[in-house]
Formats: C-alpha cells, sequence, structure tokens
C-alpha cells in the first residue's frame, strides 16, 4: 500500500508542476554548492603552492651560495688526496694513476666577482669544482708534482700543485685566395710549331679553305725560307685560285734562295710551258740537275726542247721516257716526230710504227702517225 501511495503522490506532484508551468509560474534552479566550495578550495591551496615557492625558492639560492665558502681573489692551491691501490703501485711506482672515484680536487682560479645563477646547480658527488661563473681569465691548468714518499707510504701525502695561465695563441686561419692556376703547357720547338702548322695547312687545303691555308703557309715561309714542302703548297694553292703570277713569284723566290732545289724548278718549268717560255724551261732544267731526274723533269724537259725546235735535246728526254715507261705510245711517237724532224726516216717510220701498235693514242695522235706513215713511205 505504502508503494501505491508514493506512486500517486508523485502522480500528483507531477501534475501540479504541469499546471504550474502553465500558468507562467518561474523555477529557481537548484545548484550544487558542495561541488562549487570544494573547486574553491583546491584554487586557493594552489595559489598558495604557488606564492610559497615563488617566496622560498630566492632564500634557498642565498642560503646555498652561503654554505659555499668564500673563494679568495688570489690563487688558490689545489690540495688532492688520494689512496692508491697496491695493485697500482707495484705497476708503476714513477707515474701512480690516481682514481676518480677518490679523487676531491679543488681547481684554482682567479675571478673578479663571481655571480650567483637563478637556478641552483646541482653538485658534484665525487669530485666537486667550486668554480663561478663566469669566469673572466681562462681555465688555469694545474701541474700535480708527486712527492717521493708516495712509494713508500703509498699515499699521496702532500703534492704541490704548480698554477700556471695557459698562453693564448690566436689562430688565424689563412683566408683561401682565389686565383686560377694555369697549367704550364710544355714549350714546344719551333720545329714542332712549323709542323703543326704545316698540318692544318694541308687540311684546310683539303677542305678547301684556301684562304686559310695560304695564311699558314706564308707563315711557315716567314720563318722558315726554305721549307721546301711548304713553298710547293702555296705555289699549288695559289695555281689552284688560277693566281698564276703568285705561284710565280713564289717559286722564284725560293729558287732565288737555294737554287738546288729541283721541285721549285720543276713546278715553275709547268707554269713556263704554260706561258710557252720554252728557253726558260731548258734554263731551269739544265744538264747539271739531270742526275736527280724525275719523269716530270724528262717530259718538261723534252717537251720544251721539241717546242723550241731543239730535237737533239728531245731525242735524249724522250729515250729516258720510253725507258721508264716504255708501253707508253705517246713517247715512242714524240720520239719519232723528233727523228723525223731530223730527217732520220728509217728510224722515224719505224717508231711511228711501234706507236701505232702500242696503242692508248688519241684520235689525233693517230691521225699525225699515220698521215706520217704515208709520207714517209712516197717519201722513201
Amino acid at each position: 500500500m505504502s508503494v501505491i501511495n508514493n506512486m500517486l503522490k508523485n502522480i500528483e506532484q507531477r501534475e501540479a508542476k504541469q499546471v504550474s508551468i502553465q500558468e507562467g509560474v518561474s523555477v529557481k534552479p537548484i545548484y550544487d554548492v558542495r561541488n562549487i566550495v570544494f573547486k574553491a578550495v583546491i584554487l586557493l591551496i594552489m595559489l598558495s603552492v604557488i606564492f610559497l615557492a615563488y617566496l622560498y625558492l630566492p632564500t634557498a639560492d642565498k642560503k646555498e651560495t652561503q654554505r659555499e665558502p668564500v673563494l679568495p681573489q688570489q690563487k688558490m692551491v689545489a690540495v688532492i688526496t688520494s689512496n692508491l691501490s697496491d695493485s697500482q703501485d707495484k705497476k708503476s711506482t714513477a707515474e701512480p694513476m690516481v682514481e676518480q672515484e677518490a679523487v676531491k680536487a679543488v681547481m684554482p682560479i682567479e675571478q673578479i666577482k663571481p655571480k650567483v645563477n637563478d637556478l641552483a646547480e646541482p653538485k658534484l658527488s665525487e669530485a666537486t669544482l667550486l668554480v663561478s661563473q663566469p669566469v673572466v681569465e681562462p681555465v688555469v691548468i694545474a701541474e700535480v708534482k708527486q712527492s717521493s714518499a708516495l712509494a713508500n707510504n703509498k699515499e699521496l701525502a702532500a703534492s704541490e700543485v704548480t698554477v700556471s695561465k695557459p698562453k693564448i695563441t690566436l689562430m688565424t686561419k689563412a683566408k683561401p685566395q682565389n686565383t686560377m692556376i694555369k697549367s704550364v703547357a710544355e714549350a714546344k720547338s719551333p720545329q714542332a710549331l712549323l709542323v703543326e702548322q704545316l698540318a692544318a695547312a694541308k687540311q684546310a687545303i683539303q677542305f678547301g679553305l684556301y684562304n686559310e691555308a695560304i695564311s699558314d703557309l706564308n707563315v711557315i715561309l716567314a720563318q722558315s725560307p726554305l721549307h721546301v714542302e711548304a713553298r710547293n703548297l702555296l705555289a699549288a694553292t695559289y695555281f689552284k685560285q688560277q693566281d698564276i703570277n703568285s705561284a710565280q713569284q713564289v717559286l722564284q723566290a725560293g729558287i732565288r734562295q737555294n737554287p738546288n732545289v729541283l721541285e721549285w724548278r720543276v713546278m715553275l718549268s709547268k707554269i713556263l710551258i704554260m706561258q710557252q717560255q720554252y728557253e726558260g724551261v731548258l734554263l731551269l732544267l739544265s744538264d747539271e740537275f739531270e742526275p736527280q731526274a724525275n719523269l716530270d723533269f724528262w717530259v718538261l724537259q723534252g717537251t720544251a726542247a721539241q717546242s723550241a725546235s731543239k730535237h737533239h735535246k728531245a731525242l735524249e728526254s724522250f729515250k729516258h721516257l720510253t725507258k721508264l715507261q716504255p708501253s707508253q705510245a705517246k713517247w715512242w711517237l714524240a720520239l719519232a716526230t723528233s727523228k723525223d724532224a731530223l730527217g732520220e726516216y728509217l728510224d722515224a717510220k719505224q717508231l711511228y710504227k711501234v706507236a701505232l701498235d702500242l696503242g692508248g693514242l688519241n684520235t689525233a695522235m693517230t691521225q699525225h702517225a699515220l698521215q706520217r706513215l704515208v709520207a714517209l713511205k712516197e717519201a722513201v
């Protein structure tokens, strides 16, 4: 029954609340006062802890600095006491090793005024260095001289410490100089330079660069006027450009400087035959050069002599040609022509037949040989 009564009361309360809401009755909100008070108490505790820490830390730093002994402004002497083990004494009596865990050293320094850090630095447990920051002078080096009583007493009785200031030497780095190191080329001899220039001129001639070739060859001849190959190439290059006068001047200048060069005489003789200067060719290709004569020498000499009606000289030249090239019909024909001009008709008739039998003559030469054979038969 009690449960039913409670349910009915709850229903009545709910209906009463709905009626009051509908009629516009304002209901005040309910706040948890305990929770608010709890939070406020925690906030006050935190603020008080922060305030006490702020007050306590500076005083703690001052107490720590007061506990530390004030260092004199003069130099201090470090006293090192240590117990050395028996094994270390047996190994070396002259220079004993000091264990790091047993060393308590006081490093001597010179300072002006020690400054207190805002935060306390942790103490070194085994080796305490009473050094204040900042240090004006650099850290000095302590040199420990051990007494001779160490070997007997096995203790570092009274160590003498001498303090010396380090010598500061300013190390200045040399600035690298931005200089280009040029590799020194090996000095070439004038002969090697001439060889290179001559090769360049030949290459220029192959590619048809005649002006560049002429320039290089003139440079070579200016340095070495008696350079045979360079003068030959220069004259030939002028000849290819149909500059006959320049070629002739180059060869004549070479012959004046060295008359014994047969190559220059042969090249100049070709130019003179084109100009029909046969007497000049015979002067250039004189008898004294016959020992070193070649095929071109005999051809030019025989042609010039036959054209100048000097058939005896021509016969000598063409006889040499028939010996050098016996299968060439033109030399037999030239020899027959000179014989015919000298009135030696029987020999000329026989030589014409040899030339026709060998063949290889052009139309004009063949007709000339046939006509002379017919004329010689009638004459004979």
